[in-house]
């Protein structure tokens, strides 16, 4: 019986992480469970899962999903935010969880394919959202476009200009 349910939890968590775009790993120690609650409820409110997990169950789920070197971050108590959407998320709310009470300690994480270290995800957590990052490109992509376009109008306008200025001259001397 314990083994049927330890192998429903192992199933469980491995269909949380095979959408996974971002796994943030953490130490809880020293958090009261006011404080865990807080911020389960802000990972929630942005679409993050958070759990805290058995390093054995975890080690198994990460290894039979292929995500290598994960297992070498589960060490002491460990908790899991995973970010299905945005790569960013879950670091920055951690991190700004983090700032605020001092905790959780962050371990490392799982990010495009590799193993990152606790400060990687630091760095990960300074930058824009995806949102943020796709208006970014999109205005930087505008910029010489709107450019090419005033000065394709300004030459039509000009032209117009002298044209114009050709026809007053012409009414003006008839």
């Amino acid at each position: 019986m314990v083994q049927a349910a330890k192998t429903k939890k192992v199933d469980e968590f491995r269909e949380i992480l095979k959408d996974a775009k971002a796994i943030v790993l953490s130490d809880f120690t020293g958090l009261n469970v006011k404080d865990i609650s807080e911020l389960r409820r802000l990972c929630r409110e942005k679409g993050i899962v958070f759990r805290v997990v058995k390093n054995t169950l975890a080690k198994r789920s990460f290894e039979e999903l292929g995500f290598s070197g994960v297992s070498a971050l589960l060490e002491g108590p460990t908790a899991v935010a995973i970010s299905t959407g945005d790569e960013v998320l879950a670091a920055q709310i951690l991190k700004k969880f983090a700032d605020d009470y001092e905790l959780p300690r962050l371990k490392g994480g799982y990010v495009a394919g590799r193993v990152i270290t606790a400060r990687e995800v630091l760095r990960l957590a300074a930058l824009p959202g995806r949102e943020i990052l796709i208006v970014q490109v999109v205005s930087a992509t505008q910029a010489p476009l709107r450019g090419l376009v005033n000065c394709l109008g300004a030459s039509l306008r000009d032209l117009v200009n002298v044209v114009k200025a050709i026809e007053d001259k012409k009414g003006a001397a008839a």
